[in-house]
């Protein structure tokens, strides 16, 4: 992960226990909070105020205590205040969300666009989206009326359907005129910008990569970090997270326009070295294989990726011009799809194997388009990695995402309330 701009104060080490104690709702004083978690006095005193000095907790009334003591404050999160914004630059699309300080969803835009879009152009759609997410806040942060519920009133009940008008007028995502990034709008309550970016990517010279000119955009208009990682990180973390607290460690297997993997373990992104731990995708499962991108040949996404599978589906005269085209086509059970299928699940099986008995993770998660339909590709492959995990290491429990499309943009956000302490 690479992390840009000034960085603020590191968060209080047991901020996380203080903002827990919130789940529940209503409204908690410092002793209360105490007696919930364990912690003195003094380490709530400091987590709280410093959350209330950034706007993301807010003092909402005093009881008065017998005698001449002073009154005890109660406190709680400010629901509405945006801490974290997630971007998603996914392949043909733009997510973003806005999260508040317990990881709940105020807000979110999804924009499609034709994938040879130049990343002037799209830094210029981010922006616009930006803008919009913006002008739906109240100029003291608050959310506007149609968005003062959170998550089902920011678009559909879970929150994360597509607005509309998100893109030009013809509907292409092209943003009807320049936006000028303007002076900083950073909000009291944001700690932080989350990015993430596709592909496998090196994170150590962010100067010369494609997305720099965004990054010092979002700095410019936030005034405020801005955190850049591989979407499959992101959307691991958020999978993660999703899993419960009984998973301590998962591998998280993305076949979409590539296949990537990405390691979370106790609760922290397990980078690796150079940032790329995990990246099943590129593991040798045929041999001699076709040629990957990656320079090497036989790996995982030259056979489970979408355009791995609409080409091999091309060549046994399945003409299938779009992922979505591939969903209806699954989702009709096509005879036509079944032994390009079997080997996407022979291959999959395979690199399983291997990330597994070297990982030994808690469990699986495995999104993509032939997998976020319905589970029969996974029922295919399940009995294969049982066979080849023999009976000397433990089978690991294989499961679909538990996340929508949105995953990336909530995991963007959410490694920026989760930081590595």
């Amino acid at each position: 992960m690479s992390t840009t701009g000034s960085l603020p104060t590191p968060a209080h080490p047991r901020e996380a226990e203080v903002i827990d104690a919130f789940r529940g709702g209503g409204t908690l004083t410092r002793a209360l909070i105490a007696e919930s978690t364990g912690l003195s006095r003094s380490t709530v005193s400091a987590v709280l105020t410093r959350l209330v000095e950034e706007g993301a907790v807010e003092v909402v009334g005093h009881d008065e205590q017998p005698g001449r003591g002073r009154p005890t404050e109660r406190v709680a999160i400010d629901r509405t205040a945006v801490r974290a914004i997630g971007i998603d630059l996914a392949h043909g699309a733009v997510r973003i969300v806005h999260l508040n300080t317990l990881g709940e969803v105020l807000a979110s835009r999804e924009q499609t666009h034709d994938e040879s879009l130049g990343a002037a152009r799209r830094q210029q759609l981010v922006l616009r989206m930006l803008a919009e997410l913006d002008a739906a806040k109240g100029a003291d942060g608050a959310d506007a009326a149609d968005d003062a519920d959170g998550p089902e009133a920011a678009g559909g009940a879970d929150g994360l359907e597509a607005a509309d008008g998100a893109g030009g007028a013809d509907g292409s995502g092209e943003p009807a005129g320049p936006v000028e990034p303007g002076r900083s709008t950073r909000r009291t309550a944001l700690r932080g910008v989350g990015l993430g970016i596709s592909g496998p990517a090196a994170l150590t010279r962010p100067e010369r990569a494609p997305w720099h000119g965004l990054v010092e955009a979002l700095e410019a208009r936030y005034g405020v970090p801005v955190h850049v990682d591989n979407t499959t990180r992101c959307a691991a973390f958020a999978e993660h997270l999703a899993a419960g607290d009984g998973h301590r460690i998962t591998l998280h297997v993305r076949c979409y326009q590539g296949v990537g993997g990405a390691v979370v373990r106790d609760g922290a992104l397990d980078l690796g070295a150079d940032g790329m731990a995990g990246e099943i995708g590129h593991l040798p499962v045929e041999i001699p294989g076709m040629a990957c991108r990656c320079g090497r040949s036989g790996c995982l996404e030259t056979v489970a990726s979408t355009p791995a599978v609409l080409a091999a589906l091309r060549s046994h005269g399945v003409v299938l011009r779009s992922p979505s085209a591939l969903r209806d086509a699954l989702a009709e059970d096509a005879p036509q799809l079944r032994g390009v299928l079997d080997r996407v699940a022979r291959a999959t099986a395979r690199a399983l194997v291997l990330a597994t008995t070297i990982v030994d993770p808690d469990e699986v998660i495995l999104t993509g388009d032939l997998f976020d339909a319905d589970d029969r590709l996974l029922e295919t492959i399940r009995p294969l990695v049982a066979e080849g995990v023999g009976e000397r290491f433990p089978l690991i429990p294989l499961e679909r995402g538990r996340l929508d499309a949105f995953a990336g943009a909530t995991g963007a956000a959410l490694v920026v309330l989760h930081p590595r302490t």
